[in-house]
């Protein structure tokens, strides 16, 4: 037996005749720092997700990494263990933060690994980023050498595909079944311009995200040959005061990927369809899209941000400057940033100033920062003096702004949840820029 159950966005269940592993579980409902929902819901997920032994974590995304799933699936259960890659002299973060959370014992922190004829391979995605997180893993039966391959949310990098063909050519393996990304999450465009006034911009930087995901599945199939593919992963709803963005976001339907690629295998929804390697079939396709109409309207769906729980006054701005000071010695150190670029910090703390937010074209020249800050590595975080090759305006709520600075939360989430709005001018995307904020806090 050699088959792949789909269960939801970048949970799938593979299994042999010697193991069970269920990769990237994620049923609970504070991802993203509580912004993210599914759809639909399974009420019972230890009967949704069925018997397993190993629970494969590829990174520490919250869609990835699920604490309330993991808890409840595992529930103190000895037999059971968590596969992560292994980092060697790198930071492990996805570990560090199992650790913190009470599964220390569970983990099996490991790039390979032989269940009698199954033979399963872990591949860290490294590009030397102190922000690296992300990991694949190939699953292989030794008597077939057929493969199953999943790389999850890796960004493209050419060491790292080269790396894992080598590994393909080396054994001879063949790839029955590639899962890899075909959309992206992000809070691009939708946090970036006004759903208000600025609509037809909005629609046609989402169709262009979508486009630009399709041609980077394609340069990975490309380049990692297959004889089937299953695009999966990014598959949720902004929920409560985001969820106004949620048309906007640019992300597809896995069933649009049939356009370019006509080996994509959309398995069905339910839980119980799957893709069998041995007999190269599925057993049931999704044909029918989603209805987005039938799930955007979440406005009514329970709030439960975690910076509003954690969170029971509004900090004084004075309070979050001082923070802000504080975090910049931290995350200046770790800047990878060579050029001039500014962030300008406006907390608010009515939620619904978000609502006058959005309908300002730009809220910069409405509100005053409490700080503006350079981010280049080689000068002073306070050197203002030269016209910034990047000027990004931060509009975030002040019970968000402080639990983030705190380390309660953290940037990632905010920014993959839609929590902040961003003006950046001009509308060009930087890497090192966005990374900068992973380090701003006091922690």
């Amino acid at each position: 037996m050699f088959k792949v159950y789909y269960k939801y966005s970048a949970c799938i269940k593979i299994c042999t005749d010697d193991i069970t592993i269920l990769c990237d579980p994620w049923f609970g409902d504070n991802a993203y720092e509580g912004t993210w929902t599914q759809f639909p819901k399974p009420s019972d997920i230890k009967k949704y997700i069925g018997s397993f032994d190993y629970i494969f974590i590829s990174h520490i995304h919250p869609d990835h990494y699920c604490y309330e799933t993991i808890y409840k699936l595992l529930d103190n259960s000895e037999d059971k263990k968590i596969l992560i890659a292994d980092w060697e002299s790198e930071p492990n973060y996805l570990k560090r933060k199992l650790q913190a959370d009470g599964f220390e014992k569970y983990i099996i922190e490991t790039n390979y690994k032989v269940f009698n004829n199954t033979q399963i391979n872990i591949i860290p995605n490294k590009t030397d980023s102190q922000s690296d997180v992300d990991s694949a893993i190939l699953v292989t039966s030794k008597i077939s050498n057929l493969s199953v391959l999943n790389i999850n949310d890796c960004i493209y990098n050419s060491l790292h595909f080269s790396k894992i063909n080598k590994l393909i050519e080396r054994n001879n393996y063949k790839v029955s079944l590639f899962c890899l990304g075909y959309t992206g999450a992000g809070p691009y465009p939708q946090t970036y311009y006004s759903p208000y006034l600025e609509k037809d911009i909005l629609i046609q930087k989402a169709n262009r995200k979508k486009d630009d995901f399709f041609k980077r599945y394609i340069k990975a199939i490309n380049e990692i040959k297959s004889l089937n593919r299953l695009p999966f992963a990014g598959k949720y709803y902004l929920k409560g005061d985001f969820s106004k963005l949620n048309q906007y976001r640019g992300v597809a339907d896995a069933l649009e990927v049939k356009k370019i690629d006509n080996g994509a295998i959309i398995i069905d929804d339910g839980g119980d369809a799957y893709f069998d390697l041995e007999e190269n079939i599925c057993s049931r396709e999704r044909k029918d899209f989603y209805e987005f109409s039938k799930n955007e309207n979440n406005e009514n769906n329970e709030i439960n941000y975690t910076w509003r729980k954690l969170i029971n006054f509004n900090p004084n701005k004075n309070l979050l400057k001082r923070l802000l000071l504080q975090s910049l010695k931290r995350a200046h150190l770790k800047s990878e940033c060579l050029e001039d670029m500014y962030y300008s910090i406006y907390p608010y703390d009515d939620v619904n100033e978000l609502e006058k937010i959005w309908k300002c074209l730009k809220p910069q020249d409405n509100y005053k920062p409490i700080l503006t800050f350079n981010c280049n590595k080689n000068k002073n975080f306070f050197d203002l003096n030269e016209d910034p090759s990047i000027h990004s305006h931060l509009f975030i709520e002040s019970k968000a702004l402080f639990s983030v600075l705190t380390g309660l939360t953290h940037w990632n989430n905010y920014e993959i949840g839609s929590v902040f709005q961003v003006r950046r001018v001009p509308d060009i995307y930087n890497c090192s820029m966005q990374r900068y904020l992973n380090f701003l806090s006091v922690i």
